[in-house]
């Protein structure tokens, strides 16, 4: 393959990668969001909260991403909701991701020894100022390995939105394969971009997690946030 050839492919493949990349920041974003509160809900001791976020949780893992996103971009119109195919995307995959990490942060949460809570509340510490700057720095350093795993898993998923017919790096791939014939070039091509992306991302988690590492990263080093120890 000639650099004339290989720049004619790559141009609409870097541009479907680009999409990829606003898909997955767009949906990450949004699906910590929605992951907080959804466990925030199932925490709580309101049972309407509590069971709502349940059923949220088991209906969304009980369900393959794939019907769920054709229920956004192609159900929902019939009932007057009619949604552009990439906010149907990020919309999908925030409502999907969303539920499994607040099952993750859940874990998370309760993994925090319960002497730190008592300690936060004999300081006078306020609920929301307790799970700030005592529970979620201690929680997010048990689950940030999983965390790690489900954003890998959520750059690849991104390609479920090209049947929606969104222009992201595996929409891209099909419509190149299909103007030249060459699919095997192609879709080995698209493949080696994922590869980058998720190795990139691999090594980003990786370096953040030795700095999660460090006592007091959270406060600048000067403190440890198990406040029993303190």
């Amino acid at each position: 393959m000639d650099l004339t050839t290989l720049r004619m492919y790559l141009t609409p493949l870097a541009e479907g990668s680009l999409w990829t990349l606003a898909l997955f920041f767009c949906s990450a974003f949004l699906a910590v969001a929605v992951g907080l509160v959804v466990c925030l809900c199932r925490l709580s001791k309101s049972p309407v909260l509590s069971r709502a976020a349940r059923f949220y949780i088991e209906v969304i893992r009980g369900t393959p991403l794939l019907l769920q996103l054709f229920y956004i971009y192609y159900g929902l119109p019939e009932m007057g909701v009619v949604i552009d195919g990439f906010t149907a995307g990020v919309l999908g995959l925030t409502l999907n991701f969303g539920a499994y990490l607040a099952e993750l942060f859940r874990s998370g949460i309760q993994s925090v020894d319960a002497g730190q809570y008592e300690a936060a509340r004999a300081l006078g510490l306020k609920k929301v100022d307790r799970l700030r700057r005592i529970v979620l720095p201690q929680a997010l350093r048990t689950i940030f390995p999983a965390l790690g795993n489900y954003a890998l898993v959520l750059i690849k998923e991104t390609s479920l939105v090209a049947v929606i017919s969104v222009y992201e790096l595996m929409r891209a791939g099909e419509m190149l394969a299909g103007a030249t014939f060459q699919a095997l070039t192609v879709y080995t091509m698209v493949g080696v971009i994922y590869f980058a992306m998720c190795s990139v991302l691999s090594y980003l988690f990786r370096r953040s997690e030795k700095r999660l590492a460090v006592p007091g990263y959270w406060n600048g080093g000067g403190e440890n946030h198990d406040i029993t120890k303190a």
